[in-house]
């Protein structure tokens, strides 16, 4: 395990059991082990069942591990002094279809609850709540409307944005683009990315899409069965995709495309996750066959 100080999450031989002691006994996380440093843009997938949801309930403390130990910023979040209720504001968690966290009258208000409940100056709640808005990408013409009445893809960023107001340092988001068409989803995980890199905040991704987490992220945890498989850049645990098929998980499509003209004879070197990779990759190939 490295330095814990120079890590702002450690998670430290965590084991999770859902119905201890009961007929209903099941081991949802075997043994974890992993760091995260600041400004990281993590992915997290896993076929349904491996652990995922679980795991990420851990990093804020809504669920206490049945074994092991969570640090943040150096300090054992089960510490009996450690404030939890802090602990949410600095590492915030956007649950699949947020839709549902939904509850105010406006977008205003919405987002502006935790400041609010936060107990912040007024302008300091102002400032927050109508920055959350903008780094989202909602219109001004939004702020006064229900967030009943809003399409699928915008009622994700108010609550993306409802999050975002209390200033978080971590950011993780549970299938963001979950139900979203293909135009939607590439507009929420844009914004998050610009986020990410304009506010330098640590974005961990929950992701069933193979295609966006070899587009956005830059470290790839793989998890199944309870336990993670694989961390390392997406192109390295891309590489290994006839493992991931045995768990039920696959790489990019253009992966398969190229590796299946790799077979065919064509020259490409490496390991294709993106497009655009592909793109050179193919044209470098038939340059070399002329």
């Amino acid at each position: 395990m490295e330095n814990l100080e120079n890590m702002q999450l450690v998670v430290d031989h965590v084991s999770y059991i859902y119905g201890e002691k009961t007929a209903y006994e099941r081991k949802a996380l075997d043994d974890i082990s992993f760091t995260v440093k600041k400004g990281q843009f993590i992915g997290l997938i896993g076929h349904t069942g491996s652990g995922k949801s679980t795991l990420i309930q851990h990093l804020n403390g809504l669920i206490h591990a049945s074994e092991g130990h969570i640090y943040y910023m150096g300090r054992d979040i089960y510490d009996e002094d450690f404030s939890l209720k802090e602990l949410r504001t600095k590492v915030g968690l956007v649950f699949q279809y947020p839709e549902h966290q939904l509850f105010e009258t406006t977008v205003v208000r919405d987002v502006g609850f935790g400041p609010k409940n936060l107990k912040l100056p007024q302008l300091e709640q102002q400032l927050r709540t109508f920055n959350a808005i903008k780094m989202v990408g909602l219109s001004d013409e939004l702020y006064d409307a229900s967030p009943y009445e809003l399409s699928g893809g915008q009622k994700r960023r108010v609550a993306i944005a409802g999050v975002l107001a209390m200033k978080p340092e971590v950011l993780i988001l549970d299938e963001p683009t979950a139900g979203l068409d293909p135009k939607g989803r590439d507009e929420i995980l844009d914004s998050i990315a610009k986020i990410q890199k304009e506010e330098g905040i640590t974005v961990i991704l929950v992701s069933h899409s193979m295609e966006d987490v070899a587009k956005y992220v830059d470290r790839l945890i793989v998890m199944d069965d309870g336990r993670i498989c694989f961390d390392d850049t997406p192109k390295a645990v891309f590489a290994h995709y006839k493992e991931l098929e045995k768990m039920g998980l696959a790489a990019p499509q253009v992966t398969y495309v190229t590796e299946g003209l790799k077979e065919s004879g064509l020259p490409i070197e490496g390991i294709a996750t993106t497009v655009v990779e592909a793109k050179e990759m193919i044209l470098s190939a038939l340059k070399q066959n002329r």
